[in-house]
């Protein structure tokens, strides 16, 4: 009997149409861990012509004069902005959970996505009653970034952080599905005017 178990798991498996493995995405991969995020990723973005949509837990953008020209995490936010005056499509997806999990993070994601809607970026909040922990970049339907930085200074310039960046369209377009799945549950951001 024991033999017939896993058997019939998969035939149980198969019958509910389930797939039994994921979808399989083929792309050209390159790490960009620790410091080499910005350098993998600010030249994608500089080059970007038709969408960035971005997912992230904590986006931060330093407006202290001393990091204005220098923090790694403005450069990148600084590119969504030049990338929407160039005519791309560009949506941000922040966290905004009301938990106590990390009241920093919540606050910099307020300021950050101030800064971003004032400069004509689309931003979205997800539900104060969900988490969004992850860290998605998307460009041009082409080039895919995942990973665990965030886009704040200690991931930027001190943490030990693992990210890939993918060239592949077709899993682009399966986590630009994602995105806009996440978008349906969050909520606009509407930021005052500076």
């Amino acid at each position: 009997m024991r033999k017939f178990i896993p058997a019939l798991l998969l035939l149980a498996v198969l019958a509910s149409g389930v797939p039994a493995f994921p979808e399989v995405f083929e792309g050209r991969i390159s790490p960009a861990n620790n410091r080499d995020y910005e350098d993998m990723v600010l030249p994608r973005l500089k080059e970007a012509k038709k969408s960035i949509h971005a997912i992230m837990f904590q986006a931060s953008y330093y407006s202290d004069p001393r990091y204005i020209d220098t923090s790694p995490t403005n450069l990148l936010i600084r590119e969504l902005i030049a990338a929407k005056k160039r005519g791309a499509t560009v949506e941000l997806i922040l966290n905004q959970s009301d938990s106590d999990y990390d009241s920093h993070a919540a606050g910099e994601n307020l300021k950050t996505g101030a800064f971003l809607a004032n400069n004509g970026i689309v931003v979205y909040l997800d539900r104060p009653e969900k988490t969004t922990h992850a860290k998605l970049l998307i460009i041009d339907g082409r080039f895919v970034v995942i990973g665990s930085a965030n886009w704040s200074y200690s991931a930027m310039a001190k943490n030990n952080e693992v990210s890939v960046l993918i060239d592949s369209p077709k899993l682009a377009e399966f986590y630009i599905k994602y995105f806009n799945d996440v978008k349906k549950e969050c909520r606009p951001f509407l930021a005052p005017s500076q």
